[in-house]
């Protein structure tokens, strides 16, 4: 088991830390293509929604995926929806996710010689899973199944098949000293994130006994997460609840006033890479906010 963990915790290190210039594309028209992945399989994507019933609640997930190489068109960075709320949010060129190009393919099949480890990607707030689009195409070619819940309201967007979406909305009060909110926020992420997070793995396990395109494919006796901000905050409770998840990767998720009544570090118990900032990690000891297993915990500034 360690050596499964610590497979996914220096492959997350070695694909976070490549130079990921974006380049001019040369196809005679305006835009840019995200970096190649550096892995050996091609990647194919597609986004299935969930539907929790004893919740009522439903989550669109994307999957990248090794895949066979194929003709399929190319996916989408971004639906226009989303990218229109994003690039109100960030002040961004409108229409930019026309410029953007990916290198997944849609509903390409399987890559054989699976079954594949399997990878969570959690975003953070007011973000969608999509701009994690370089990261979950680099795992993919190297052999992961990538997972990206999109997990409302904690998201900017959620733009669903049928019409309808769910856009971002605070889940703490706004008014309210920090250790208030902060006590909101890890309730969030226990009852809402993390639970998330359970169902998923329910429904993949489900997947890959029963559905025709994933049957078999995927590796559920090796799973790791990753995320961003919140999500890495998700990643680091997650890996301390979750049994299925033997390891976990935090980019710069913090914890909160309030949180695991507020002793630090909150022990993980597996092995676990924490990547902060200089800033996230000065003052207050703060990157020693997680621990993970005794020699198997990596922090990096």
């Amino acid at each position: 088991m360690i050596c499964k963990a610590a497979f996914f915790v220096f492959s997350i290190f070695a694909l976070a830390i490549l130079p990921l210039p974006c380049r001019a594309s040369n196809a005679g028209r305006a835009g840019f293509d995200l970096p190649q992945p550096n892995g050996c399989y091609p990647v194919g994507t597609r986004t299935v929604v969930l539907r929790d019933v004893h919740r009522s609640r439903d989550l669109l997930v994307t999957m990248w995926y090794p895949a066979l190489e194929g003709t399929s068109a190319l996916a989408p960075y971004m639906d226009k929806r989303t990218a229109d709320a994003l690039a109100e949010e960030w002040r961004l060129q409108p229409d930019f996710q026309g410029l953007v190009r990916t290198h997944a393919r849609l509903l390409a099949p399987v890559a054989e010689g699976g079954p594949f480890p399997v990878v969570l990607l959690e975003h953070g707030s007011s973000v969608v899973p999509a701009v994690y689009t370089v990261l979950a195409e680099g795992l993919a070619s190297n052999g992961f199944i990538v997972a990206a819940t999109n997990h409302p309201p904690d998201s900017l967007i959620s733009v669903f098949p049928d019409g309808h979406e769910l856009k971002f909305t605070p889940y703490w009060p706004a008014d309210a000293d920090r250790r208030t909110q902060g006590v909101a926020i890890g309730k969030f992420a226990d009852e809402v994130l993390v639970a998330d997070v359970r169902f998923v793995l329910d429904q993949l396990q489900e997947m890959n006994s029963h559905d025709n395109f994933w049957h078999a494919y995927l590796d559920l006796s090796k799973i790791g997460i990753v995320g961003h901000s919140m999500g890495g905050t998700t990643a680091a409770l997650a890996t301390q609840e979750e049994p299925r998840i033997l390891a976990g990767v935090n980019l710069d998720g913090s914890t909160y006033p309030g949180m695991n009544a507020d002793v630090r570090p909150i022990p993980v118990h597996k092995p676990f890479l924490f990547l902060a900032t200089e800033e996230h990690a000065s003052g207050e000891a703060r990157a020693r906010e997680y621990i993970g297993r005794e020699s198997n915990t990596y922090y990096v500034v």
